[in-house]
């Protein structure tokens, strides 16, 4: 089974403005709430997947994709915030994936770490990730990737890619190899399914770097009227 999450975080809060200031917190959060006492059957059944959506400054919004429905109560008496009645729910996402085929057509938002490989210098010995810059770049970025994730960008009335991005964000936080410095940029648009099984497992394993903090998940929903 795969179970969608979404919850409604407090950014006045304590502990909610914590986990949109850093990562890692989000991602211990996450974890904790997901976790099976043996972490080898936690991976076997499905990877964790977690995004922050901030259209609304006032009502961040935290989406988990998840094989075990996550048990977030102590988060949510700390730093969750009610609406309508509701700080979080979890939904089953399986009959979703089974309905998906080769040309639907789907509003898809992405959280994604779009980089590339490279050398610092000429004469660096070893390749390392660098963050592409411009929206160009983050556009072209997805693009190259989408039809090995099992769907294809649609086009506009003008011949180019149906998406946009919409947000990008950079965090520096601690961790145990060092510091980390993560870009993250927040794609939307519409996209046409062109392989159904590589589409599944993109919207339950992710799509690029930095899974563990937030980015990868692709949520899809009824496409907008154009």
């Amino acid at each position: 089974m795969t179970f969608l999450t979404r919850f409604h975080i407090d950014p006045r809060s304590r502990a909610g403005a914590g986990v949109l200031e850093n990562p890692r917190r989000m991602h211990k959060v996450v974890a904790e709430a997901t976790a099976k006492p043996n972490p080898q059957d936690n991976e076997a059944s499905g990877r964790t997947l977690w995004r922050l959506d901030r259209d609304s400054p006032a009502d961040p919004l935290l989406w988990i994709v998840s094989p075990l429905r996550p048990e977030l109560d102590g988060f949510a008496a700390d730093g969750g915030r009610e609406v309508s009645g509701v700080v979080y729910e979890s939904k089953l996402y399986d009959r979703l994936l089974a309905r998906l085929d080769t040309g639907q057509v789907y509003a898809f938002r992405l959280a994604a770490n779009a980089v590339h490989s490279g050398r610092r210098t000429p004469d660096s010995p070893e390749t390392q990730r660098f963050a592409h810059v411009t929206a160009s770049q983050q556009l072209s970025w997805l693009e190259s990737r989408c039809e090995a994730h099992g769907f294809l960008l649609r086009k506009s009335s003008t011949g180019e890619p149906d998406a946009a991005v919409v947000g990008r964000r950079r965090f520096v936080f601690g961790h145990r190899d060092g510091r980390v410095t993560l870009t993250v940029s927040d794609f939307m648009g519409h996209l046409e399914v062109c392989d159904a099984a590589l589409l599944q497992r993109t919207l339950t394993r992710g799509m690029g770097h930095g899974r563990a903090y937030g980015c990868g998940l692709l949520t899809l929903a009824a496409p907008k009227r154009r």
